[in-house]
């Protein structure tokens, strides 16, 4: 953008200009530059600055007569979060993004084709069309934006899946949250009578949009993080918790001298077969239990957003059984998003008080990671960083 055009836009918002050159900053800047220990410090205070820069410059969050917000009305804002994530559920559920993938339409159009009350759907429209989800060409007429185009099901079902799945049972649960912050203990229990993955295994529908939720936004990163590692030393993996295995199939693709053994539930076990048509290549598909045992003898055991599910004892209960599984000179490979310090602005941080109120577990920053894995008899030997948001911690018996 323009130096003119930038300062121009600032002015018109009441935004310093110090924040407006922070921001073309941010639009020159490489997307891989961040602060991890692979970038400079100069880079990462960088990226800092203008992350934090641009946390605080929300355009939509400009009032009527063109001034910031005041912090009174950005509290109420803030509180108000609520509606717009009920209304991306809404429009998610009624499929208005697939009705709206070949041109823009009425209200009355896509009410009649959703079985919706049309004066009702254009208020929830209306609301996400001010967050930048759709844009109201002309009066009650209705178009897609970017934004709103990945909650189509045409552009992959992951956000999707993902709105519907966090705006049922785990948003019920919010409810309870100061549950959660006077205890310490998962709001879910509380609100449902049972912990979140026995509350799964008892309502299929539900597990299978959580199933679809978790595979669909998965797949960018599998192929990163299995990108990111040098297997090249390596026999055999063991992908613990792995799901439907879509992680342990980029890692063998990438590794044709590996063999793989995907370890989960069984009910993981069975929609892994179920999807790979009974098997996958160089694969050994084994059902348990990681609180107990895991497959032993592999060189690398690798859990991509598992220790992130479970509070710190139980984390250390899987690592301790990696640890004792794993073969001489083996690792223990952790795929996980690492918290930053302090008061960054970071999306893993929203996730992280939705993991207290949901499952009890937590996100973690590296130096308690280090901590866990030192719990379990694993020593932290190196942080891996990816294109996305999830690091490596590659650890080894301490």
């Amino acid at each position: 953008m323009a130096q003119t055009a930038l300062h121009e836009k600032a002015r018109a918002h009441s935004v310093p200009l110090i924040l407006a050159g922070e921001m073309q900053l941010a639009s020159s800047m490489p997307a891989s530059v961040g602060p991890s220990r692979h970038a400079g410090a100069a880079d990462a205070a960088c990226a800092r600055r203008v992350r934090r820069a641009c946390a605080r410059v929300n355009l939509h969050a400009v009032v009527e007569d063109g001034r910031m917000p005041t912090p009174s009305q950005q509290i109420m804002r803030l509180g108000f979060g609520f509606a717009v994530s009920q209304a991306l559920r809404v429009v998610a559920d009624l499929n208005i993004p697939d009705l709206l993938a070949s041109g823009e339409c009425s209200v009355e159009e896509l009410a009649d084709t959703a079985g919706a009350n049309a004066d009702a759907l254009y208020r929830v429209m209306r609301l996400l069309a001010a967050e930048g989800v759709f844009r109201e060409t002309l009066p009650r007429r209705f178009a897609l934006t970017d934004v709103g185009a990945a909650l189509s099901a045409g552009t992959g079902s992951g956000p999707r899946d993902f709105v519907r799945m966090i705006n049922a049972e785990p948003y019920l649960a919010f409810e309870q949250l100061l549950h959660s912050v006077r205890t310490g203990e998962p709001a879910f229990d509380k609100v449902f009578g049972k912990p979140r993955f026995d509350w799964l295994a008892t309502h299929p529908d539900e597990a299978h949009l959580f199933q679809r939720a978790m595979v669909a936004l998965s797949q960018g990163a599998n192929e990163a993080v299995a990108e990111a590692y040098d297997f090249g030393v390596a026999g055999r993996v063991v992908d613990v918790g792995g799901g439907h295995g879509q992680l342990l199939a980029a890692i063998l693709a990438r590794n044709p001298h590996l063999s793989g053994v995907l370890f989960d539930q069984p009910a993981g076990i069975a929609a892994a077969q179920a999807g790979a048509g009974g098997s996958l290549p160089r694969t050994e598909m084994i059902a348990g239990d990681f609180f107990d045992a895991v497959p032993p003898g592999a060189d690398v055991y690798i859990a991509k957003k598992v220790i992130h599910d479970w509070d710190d004892e139980r984390a250390v209960a899987i690592l301790r059984n990696c640890r004792r599984a794993m073969a001489p000179g083996g690792k223990v490979l952790l795929a996980e998003t690492i918290v930053p310090a302090g008061d960054e602005p970071a999306q893993i941080k929203m996730i992280d008080v939705t993991m207290l109120a949901v499952t009890g577990g937590l996100e973690r920053t590296e130096a308690q990671y280090a901590a866990l894995l030192a719990a379990a008899g694993l020593r932290l030997e190196r942080l891996i960083a990816t294109p996305v948001p999830i690091s490596l911690l590659e650890a080894s018996g301490a």
